[in-house]
């Protein structure tokens, strides 16, 4: 267990791992072989922290927390920081792995073990060489406990869990559903996730994700064919997502529609069906 404490560059230059620093000294090269989760208070003053693709404007009074396996840019403003550091194996230990996913940049500060975690950082500001060095190693042990129970009690629930899968499995189909590549054990492996809890995600959706994917090819196979109504329909089938045969591609259009690709052209190239086409086209977007 290690704790900082100063102002904001004193506190980067602690916990930095830019090797090009310099002035650097073995506490440098110390830090930087640090593993682990800092969970910082603001005593006074301002400060913006960039991490995990977040940027974070922080004030007196602010609790957030950073991974040091994970870079970060902290913007030198007059603040006053303190921060506890325990190491990842404790972390672990205290904490399920799954719970320490985006720990990075998150801010407590409307927590109420925030407030408690803030509370006891001041008393160890406070306390600093007025009490035994056992006493204050106590605080400094009770200070991580609250740190880390504060992380457990920002645990998703299973539904925020599911929910957020399900965002970024559409995110990546929305941006990648077009490579015939792509399939459901893929996306799992994108996405760091197993496939059993990709399947989970999808399981109160009414469709699997092999049938998402599908209909998301087939909805761009439809947006081309009216858009390009003279380009082969195999190649807006390929360009589309679709690596099958023609044969096996106009089966499977058959079978989702009730009628070939080309009679589905033909539909679209004939003003007097426009709307029965429209129809067709909106059942898949639903």
């Amino acid at each position: 267990m290690r704790w900082f404490i100063g102002s904001s560059a004193a506190f980067l230059h602690s916990i930095s791992r830019n090797a090009g620093m310099t002035g650097r000294r073995k506490e440098d090269d110390d830090a930087d072989s640090m593993d682990g989760l800092l969970t910082c208070f603001i005593t006074h003053g301002r400060m913006e922290v960039e991490t995990d693709g977040k940027l974070l404007h922080l004030a007196e009074g602010d609790v957030f927390t950073l991974d040091t396996a994970i870079p970060h840019v902290m913007r030198d403003y007059p603040a006053h920081v303190v921060a506890i550091f325990v190491p990842r194996s404790a972390v672990a230990a205290a904490v399920d792995a799954a719970r320490l996913r985006g720990m990075a940049g998150r801010v407590f500060t409307n927590s109420e073990l925030a407030e408690l975690f803030s509370l006891q950082v001041r008393y160890m500001v406070g306390a600093l060489g007025a009490v035994s060095p056992g006493a204050f190693d106590v605080a400094l042990t009770t200070t991580a406990d609250v740190a880390l129970a504060m992380i457990r009690q920002m645990e998703p629930s299973v539904g925020q869990e599911k929910s957020h899968l399900l965002t970024r499995v559409k995110t990546l189909v929305a941006a990648a559903g077009t490579d015939p590549e792509l399939t459901p054990a893929k996306i799992a492996t994108m996405l760091n996730v197993s496939r059993s809890s990709l399947y989970s995600a999808f399981a109160n959706q009414g469709v699997t994700v092999a049938a998402y994917l599908r209909d998301h090819r087939l909805r761009t196979f439809l947006q081309r064919l009216r858009s390009a109504p003279d380009t082969p329909i195999q190649q807006l089938a390929r360009s589309a997502g679709f690596g099958s045969s023609a044969s096996d591609f106009t089966k499977l259009f058959r079978r989702i529609y009730g009628t070939s690709p080309s009679e589905m052209r033909a539909a679209l190239l004939n003003e007097a069906t426009a709307d029965l086409t429209e129809d067709a086209f909106h059942i898949l977007s639903r």
